[in-house]
């Protein structure tokens, strides 16, 4: 005869039995979780290590590529512009260190250089004064901020073409002394406020830096007188340096590459903070005695790494 004490036996070991089971059945899941785990945290790490490891590998590889191409540069650009009168006109707030780099390749192509010019921010014309300013200085009729500054690039790409009468022409004196640009002389001669006599060769060649950082938007400088200098006969090559990120390159290029009738006329380089695009600016430069125009680099619209070369 089944009694209460057999109905609480039962029950008490069918709560024990469901108890054992929990407690084994947990502890055998968690330990598959955390033995799971443990593998692919291994699996992880193993790839991790074996991602620096391939990392440092290319790192080198990459390291012996740029030295390469650092040694390189300097066999490419030896004496390709001897004797050739080159000056460099740059947008200040653009980073100086490739602009230093160019000025020391062009030492090295042979290149009589002309110096350097910085357009200041001053060239904004954000403000009535220096509007009225600028008008004054290079004898301009007092109108609106984008109509002075226009005939202004005007003045300046006839004096850097040696179209200006008269020679030498005061423009880029008269600029200096105002503050619109700033002149530095070339590497290792003594530093000037104005170039000498305020004269510009009239066969020079000019290399238009301007992009990321410019201090004034390059529709307002720079591409103004990449517009007018290429109307000169092609003694002009716009260049920047730039990053692999998205929108980092071809900020300044770009606009002159499509433009399709600057495009045209002036050669343009997008990558000289490279020793391949320091090099690129030097055949270009070449390459304007043919005349040949072409575009260069590693962003949107080059077509070549370097000019091809006279043939």
């Amino acid at each position: 005869m089944i009694n209460l004490r057999y109905h609480v036996v039962s029950l008490i070991a069918v709560f024990l039995a469901l108890t054992v089971g929990i407690v084994m059945g947990s502890t055998v899941v968690d330990r598959v979780t955390v033995d799971a785990l443990n593998e692919r945290v291994g699996s992880v790490s193993k790839s991790v290590s074996n991602a620096e490891a391939e990392n440092g590998r290319l790192s080198g590889q990459l390291g012996t590529v740029r030295d390469f191409a650092d040694q390189a540069r300097d066999h490419v650009v030896r004496d390709q512009l001897r004797g050739v009168p080159v000056l460099i006109a740059a947008v200040a707030g653009v980073d100086r260190k490739p602009v230093e780099g160019l000025q020391q390749v062009l030492v090295e192509s042979g290149a009589t250089m002309a110096g350097t010019l910085w357009f200041t921010g001053k060239m904004r014309l954000d403000n009535d004064a220096d509007r009225r300013e600028l008008a004054t200085v290079l004898n301009l009729a007092d109108e609106r901020p984008d109509v002075v500054r226009a005939q202004a690039l005007a003045k300046v790409a006839d004096a850097l073409d040696g179209s200006a009468e008269p020679n030498p022409d005061p423009t880029i004196a008269a600029l200096t002394a105002a503050g619109f640009v700033t002149y530095e002389a070339p590497p290792g001669q003594a530093a000037s406020t104005i170039p000498p006599s305020g004269a510009i060769p009239e066969s020079v060649r000019v290399v238009l830096v301007s992009g990321a950082g410019a201090g004034v938007g390059d529709d307002e400088v720079a591409l103004p007188l990449a517009q007018d200098l290429g109307q000169g006969g092609g003694r002009l090559v716009a260049v920047e340096s730039g990053q692999d990120t998205p929108g980092g390159r071809g900020v300044f290029v770009g606009l002159v590459r499509n433009d399709d009738e600057v495009g045209a006329r002036v050669s343009t380089v997008d990558n000289l903070e490279s020793p391949m695009g320091q090099a690129a600016v030097v055949l270009a430069l070449e390459d304007l005695a043919v005349p040949r125009t072409g575009h260069f680099g590693v962003g949107p619209g080059a077509q070549r790494l370097l000019p091809a070369g006279q043939t």
